[in-house]
């Protein structure tokens, strides 16, 4: 069986149903760049056997996904490492090259930089080329090829490192920076422990986590570090990178190195510092690292940027859930901290779960889940089942094959990561550092806690449960807040006596387990509640802090399909809170 909805899900084409025949939708690759957003301008076929074909009216784009034969693929990467050029050319025009930019004949020598040849795609000839040796751990993982009119190509299928990642020093400073040049002039300034990404900074908002891949390499090295100071170049894109590297190591460890500006000319790095201002300068903008952001007291202009990128619509977004409905009342923006509630056995885990797979499909989000209370393989199962749209055991329904088990397991293997402790109960502190080496190492942007009761919960003596879980919600949203990732916790609601007519009443954010802080605090609350009568599922947002942007507080109905094991959104269900079918 294939799964149409998630072939094309994963083109980002989303259909109102996925029935054999002609279909017509928005199109992902240009609409919304278009002054008519809303023009269904690309045509999907959906053919008998699952497979579907799309093109597009306005900008001609066109493909096809699904069929009995549809699998996604999992990257495999392999690693090509180049062999060492014995008797490198260092010509003295090589020097000279570097001498005009403030760089000694040391510095040159002790990053082992040499002149070559290489061919180049951009020029589709051999051209004369300085080459930067990526070397780590002893061995050569890269080599970065550079013109004098700034052509760069690196070898075929390189191991991601940072340039100088053997400067990466336990309990040291670390300087991040965009080329290989400028951390060869933090090093004639003094400065031992500097890296650069071997593909510099972004021009425009990626989709792809290739740029941060080395990361993932060295998150180890990089949780131990003292400080990050990230020097970036003084540009948008520089800004860009400066943001994510924040982002994934921490906003509170980070501190932005700025370069000086002359008059009305800014120095755009760290080279152009060494070249214009001299060693001492450049050692002064590292000392004048500012935190990231300044802690505690702020003025407005702090704050300028942020307020800049929100009026032009590029602040941080509310993100659908991949419920079209579920968005009406509620969306999320990383860095909140949002709380789910519901009577055990009503479905919330399921709905989150669900949301994950959705998220992953639609934006390649990548969530870190601790679940104890179901499993790991359990809830891995519970995954596949969402993924696959297929039951894992057998039943009234067909269940999924092997390989379809196994097709779940790669896609899930790139965007689900799982939390948690074998041989004892984890604390608060334990799940957030884990989930920090999850942010570094694979981008993760969701952490969920499920449930809160299986957080280690020990207290001192004088600390009430009230006071201990405000300290832990504070430090759930420090965390989302300097990772800039959206913290999910699930609480279970205290034991409420049933209705006159033996239903379960509907629980709310100040009916939780422990404090009223939950509802206090959090940035978003959910309430899941299933009416097993009539066989709905309710999902109820009771408070949303950023209106109307990440919705209204209200509630929608749901629909479980036991045939998919999904859960389905009635469209035009939503309700506002307080009215005769909000709750």
């Amino acid at each position: 069986m294939t799964d149409t909805s998630a072939a094309l899900a994963e083109h980002g084409i989303r259909l109102r149903d996925h029935k054999t025949g002609n279909h017509k939708t928005t199109c992902p690759n240009c609409s919304s760049t278009r002054r008519k957003k809303t023009d269904q301008c690309l045509s999907v076929t959906i053919e008998n056997d699952g497979r579907a074909v799309w093109n597009c009216h306005h900008c001609g784009w066109s493909g096809g996904a699904g069929g009995e034969g549809y699998r996604p693929i999992r990257e495999r990467r392999t690693y090509r490492k180049p062999e060492r050029v014995e008797n490198p050319q260092r010509p003295d025009t090589l020097y000279g090259w570097f001498t005009k930019r403030a760089i000694t004949q040391a510095v040159v020598d002790q990053f082992g930089i040499y002149k070559t040849r290489k061919w180049f795609p951009q020029t589709n000839a051999e051209e004369d080329c300085l080459a930067f040796p990526y070397d780590w751990q002893g061995e050569l993982r890269n080599v970065k090829y550079r013109t004098v009119s700034k052509l760069f190509r690196q070898e075929k299928e390189p191991e991601p490192v940072f340039f100088n990642a053997d400067s990466i020093a336990e309990g040291e400073d670390l300087i991040i920076c965009e080329g290989e040049v400028d951390v060869m002039s933090f090093a004639v300034a003094g400065f031992q422990h500097v890296v650069s990404l071997p593909n510099g900074a972004p021009s425009k908002e990626e989709a792809s986590d290739k740029r941060y891949e080395p990361f993932g390499t060295h998150w180890e090295d990089l949780l131990k570090v003292r400080r990050i100071l990230i020097a970036s170049d003084m540009d948008e894109p520089g800004e860009m990178l400066a943001q994510e590297i924040a982002r994934r190591v921490g906003r509170d460890r980070c501190f932005r190195v700025r370069m000086p500006a002359g008059g009305d000319v800014q120095c755009k790095d760290a080279n152009e510092c060494l070249t214009d201002h001299g060693i001492e300068v450049l050692r002064e903008c590292v000392a004048q690292a500012e935190p990231w952001p300044i802690d505690g007291l702020h003025d407005v202009e702090d704050f300028a940027v942020d307020v800049m990128d929100l009026y032009h619509g590029r602040g941080p977004r509310p993100l659908s859930t991949g419920f079209s409905e579920l968005d009406k009342a509620f969306k999320y923006i990383p860095g909140q901290f949002i709380a789910v509630t519901g009577i055990p056995n009503h479905g919330k885990s399921r709905v989150i779960d669900q949301i994950a797979v959705q998220t992953a499909r639609l934006r390649n989000e990548k969530w870190a889940m601790f679940s104890p209370e179901t499993g790991e393989a359990n809830h891995v199962a519970d995954l596949c089942e969402i993924w696959a749209g297929q039951p894992f055991y057998d039943g009234p329904n067909q269940r999924m094959t092997e390989a379809d088990l196994s097709s779940a397991m790669l896609w899930l293997n790139e965007r689900i990561f799982l939390l948690g402790a074998v041989e004892h109960t984890p604390s608060i502190d334990w799940l957030l550092e884990r989930a920090r080496a999850a942010v570094i190492r694979y981008g993760v942007t969701n952490i969920v806690i499920d449930p809160y009761n299986e957080v280690e919960a020990s207290r001192p003596e004088k600390l009430t449960e009230t006071e201990f879980v405000s300290q832990l919600i504070s430090k759930c949203k420090r965390f989302a807040k300097h990772h800039g990732c959206a913290v999910w916790m699930v609480i279970h609601p205290t034991k409420m006596k049933t209705t006159e007519d033996g239903k379960d009443p509907v629980p709310g954010l100040y009916d939780l387990a422990g404090s009223a802080h939950w509802r206090n605090k959090a940035d978003a609350g959910l309430v899941v509640y299933r009416d097993y009568e009539n066989e709905t599922t309710f999902v109820i947002s009771k408070k949303i802090r950023r209106q109307p942007i990440c919705g209204r507080p209200g509630s929608v109905k749901f629909e479980f399909i036991g045939a998919d094991r999904r859960f389905r959104d009635y469209p035009d269900s939503y309700a506002t809170l307080g009215s005769k079918d909000g709750q």
